[in-house]
């Protein structure tokens, strides 16, 4: 712009100013004053929405319901009349008089709400136009006589309180709130986030009620909020809440209260919640500590007793002293540490008193888990020539009861790659449809079919397949161990080699 020009801007508003700043700034006072009396009269009426209206609104509903009671008495008196004979003269004045008293009562009701409701409008009618006159002036004043702003600080404050008692304002402190709460929603229990979506969703479907003339800005800005409440429900998923569901009608202010009692209730029991975790964890912390340090000392125990062993030609001179140090080491929780076991192994028939029942049950499993291997390392040279067809392979047991013990063994004992034992029930068509789909997918190399569990009609099915597919079909003749197994292997894989 031109220098010229600018000069000429700042004149003219000088001038403008000049002409019109008594009466612009004694119209904003007025403007002041009006949004005063405005905001008052909304905040009485939304006193009287809190105060009068559930008391009403119960009025309303207590009527309903006796209506429809009166309706079906009316209906079971007609139903049995000749029933009542004399009675029935009296049954008809109760009937008329119960009507008349319950159309009173949803009257008198209707109209308080009304009146409640027109209030309601008028005062935020008078409050938006009052609001709008307002800024309107503030605006003027701005532009004119900025440095007027700061006379106008308190009034300004009072337009951000008097927007609460107007859907535009309610509607943003509800978005606020949302977009707040959302940047900490993760952090809340299920139970809180049930609530508290509980609460917005009330808010929100109460401001959508209220207004059925509501500007579109303010349409779009609730649709906007359902949407973001629904993400936020998808997100979190803490629950079904009924009033996402198109249709749902309620009495909002009093679902809202509900849910907020439900919120309390859920934060005291998440906080109690938290409090026993709290608790837990520094008992697993203690403990931990605990054991180490009994670990440490065990440790220490150990060496003392290996320092006995050493001194002494047990088992025949120095046992006292073994058992008490030993004693001391199972105390400390040492029962179970390798290096103790190794060193009293050869001694497990000396330890005979009660205080060495765990440590003699460790080494009870040892000798177990020993025994086993022996065996299964016996019955592996026994089987020698059978383990060259069945090493590295995958094989499926059918039949009976999976016993994973002996599923073990024999994976172990015939070195199958991986040994699958699947139950089979006759009574179930679908299980046998399952192991022909698994035969056709190729997915293993050998079945075995336990024949005293399944029956002719698995076998009738299975072997066909497993020709087509070159997968070998073997029958065990009786149970399910090793020599069983070997026996069926024997005499199936040499046989097809």
């Amino acid at each position: 712009m031109m220098p010229e020009l600018e000069r000429l801007v700042t004149l003219a508003r000088r001038a403008e100013a000049s002409a019109k700043s008594q009466k612009l700034e004694k119209e904003t006072q007025l403007a002041v004053e009006r949004l005063r009396v405005a905001e008052e009269k909304a905040k009485a009426a939304s006193l009287r929405v809190a105060e009068e209206q559930p008391s009403w609104k119960r009025e309303l509903d207590e009527s309903e319901k006796e209506e429809k009671q009166l309706n079906e008495l009316v209906q079971t008196i007609a139903k049995y009349r000749f029933a009542l004979e004399a009675d029935g003269h009296e049954a008809e004045e109760q009937i008329l008089t119960a009507k008349t008293k319950i159309d009173a009562k949803r009257k008198e009701a209707k109209a308080h709400l009304e009146e409640i409701a027109r209030v309601v409008d008028e005062a935020q009618r008078e409050l938006t136009a009052a609001r709008d006159r307002y800024q309107g002036l503030r605006k003027e004043l701005d532009r004119l006589l900025p440095e007027l702003a700061e006379k106008f600080v308190e009034s300004d404050r009072l337009i951000a309180e008097a927007e609460l008692f107007l859907p535009s304002g309610q509607i943003k402190v509800l978005i606020a709130e949302i977009e707040d709460g959302a940047l900490h929603f993760s952090v809340l229990d299920s139970r809180e986030q049930k609530a508290q979506l509980m609460i917005w969703i009330g808010r929100l479907r109460r401001l959508q009620s209220n207004n059925a003339t509501r500007p579109t800005e303010e349409i779009q800005q609730l649709e906007a909020v359902f949407r973001r409440l629904v993400s936020l429900s998808k997100q979190f998923m803490p629950g079904y809440i009924d009033a996402f569901q198109e249709g749902y009608t309620a009495d909002w202010d009093l679902y809202i209260a509900e849910a907020q009692e439900q919120l309390r209730l859920a934060g005291d029991q998440a906080r109690r919640d938290r409090e026993v975790r709290q608790q837990r964890e520094e008992s697993a912390v203690r403990d931990a500590i605990k054991k180490k340090q009994s670990r440490e000392l065990a440790l220490a125990a150990i060496s003392d007793l290996r320092a006995v062993i050493s001194a002494h030609d047990l088992p025949e001179e120095g046992m006292d002293d073994f058992n008490l140090v030993l004693a001391r080491v199972v105390n400390l929780g040492g029962a179970g540490e390798a290096e103790l076991l190794n060193l009293v192994r050869p001694f497990r028939e000396q330890l005979n008193g009660g205080e060495f029942r765990a440590l003699r049950k460790h080494l009870d499993r040892i000798q177990d888990d020993e025994d086993k291997l022996g065996e299964t390392t016996g019955l592996r040279e026994r089987y020698q020539e059978l383990i060259a067809f069945t090493r590295g392979r995958k094989a499926l047991l059918i039949g009976g009861a999976v016993r994973e013990d002996a599923r073990r063994s024999l994976e172990q004992t015939f070195e199958f790659d991986e040994l699958e034992w699947e139950p089979y029930e006759g009574s179930r068509p679908a299980a046998l449809k399952s192991l022909e789909q698994r035969v056709k997918n190729q997915g293993m190399d050998m079945i075995l079919i336990l024949k005293d569990f399944v029956g002719h009609t698995v076998s009738d099915r299975l072997r066909p397949l497993c020709e087509e597919f070159d997968i070998p079909c073997l029958m065990v003749e009786h149970g399910y161990g090793a020599h069983q197994v070997a026996e069926t292997l024997r005499t199936g894989l040499f046989k097809s080699a």
